[in-house]
């Protein structure tokens, strides 16, 4: 789809004057364990990981093109204890017991439940689980793809370190050449914490109020093309930024006025007065607990940014009504 097929819009009488919002959500999260980036356990999974990258990156170029938002991420180490392999409960091969060691080597151990398949045997090694049928075929999950897909719940939150933008998914967050990246290996203790990459897309939703008409148009920036992606995109990066502030990327002066620059830009151009956003997944685990050293984990955020007295203000908020309730998108609720 072509960026701003809707953007005769702006030939509307007083468009420009019309008082406008943002409001930012997820539209597509893929989350990576970056130990097997580093170092994938065979050569074509390697190439698997680069592919569904090249996929996405593709998809995106070709349905609706936007900037790629990168996370760091990192959380408590969990790896398979293989002194005690998994073994199903006695006259029940629907449940299993599994046994974990969680940072330092402590212990834990956790039921799961196969509501359909059984498989005939399961095994696990220190960074796998692997699951076979009657034939011996055998299927593996990384110990974090396997605490996700069954919900298993460790009582462990995330902690984001570090938000980046890029065009090409690929080149940027598998390379080594990164010095937010290198930064953060030396600083975190990776003896105890294990490293995490998440690769995001953003719906830019734009609420128009013209006033003086009463009326409401609710769109997308990509759709109206108010202001261009790559402003877009250095927006969404910037504003997550110096919501979560990680102490492993410090911003000087310089960074927050650009941050300010932006959003005068596009109040003075088109009277987008606020941007707001709310980060929560349709199906969310613990895994996307996640908070910084000065947000509390949450499983969703939600806060705007707006000018005050030129330079930009946060206002974080409990839920996504409440942002929608302010914006004005939602008066009579």
């Amino acid at each position: 789809m072509t960026r701003g097929f809707l953007n005769f819009m702006q030939d509307f009488p007083d468009y420009d004057k019309a008082e406008k919002s943002w409001h930012i959500t997820l539209d597509r999260s893929d989350f990576f364990w970056y130990d097997l980036v580093v170092k994938p356990p065979s050569e074509d999974a390697g190439k698997a990981l680069k592919k569904h990258l090249n996929d996405f990156k593709n998809f995106v170029e070709l349905n609706n093109e936007k900037r790629f938002i990168y996370f760091f991420s990192t959380r408590e180490k969990v790896r398979f204890n293989i002194k005690k392999q998994p073994r199903f409960v006695m006259f029940s091969k629907r449940k299993m017991y599994v046994h974990l060691l969680m940072g330092n080597n402590v212990k834990k151990k956790v039921g799961i439940c196969f509501p359909y398949d059984i498989p005939g045997k399961v095994t696990v090694d220190e960074k796998f689980i692997y699951l076979y049928d009657e034939d011996e075929n055998s299927i593996a999950y990384s110990v974090h793809d396997f605490l996700k897909i069954c919900k298993i719940n460790l009582g462990i939150d995330s902690k984001l370190l570090y938000v980046g933008i890029t065009e090409d998914p690929v080149a940027r967050t598998l390379g080594r050449k990164h010095r937010g990246l290198t930064d953060i290996l030396y600083n975190v203790p990776t003896s105890e914490n294990d490293i995490f990459l998440t690769v995001n897309t953003f719906k830019v939703g734009c609420y128009t109020n013209f006033k003086n008409n009463n009326i409401n148009i609710m769109s997308t920036n990509s759709m109206i093309y108010d202001i261009p992606l790559d402003k877009e995109g250095l927006v969404i990066e910037k504003a997550l930024i110096y919501y979560f502030k990680s102490e492993f990327q410090e911003s000087d002066k310089k960074a927050w006025g650009e941050f300010r620059n932006l959003l005068k830009m596009m109040k003075e151009k088109k009277n987008i007065c606020l941007v707001s956003f709310h980060l929560e997944l349709n199906e969310p685990t613990e895994y996307d607990v996640i908070g910084s050293k000065e947000v509390r984990p949450r499983i969703s955020h939600s806060f705007l940014w707006q000018l005050n007295n030129n330079e930009p203000s946060l206002i974080i908020f409990d839920n996504e009504i409440d942002i929608m309730k302010y914006s004005g998108v939602l008066k009579d609720i």
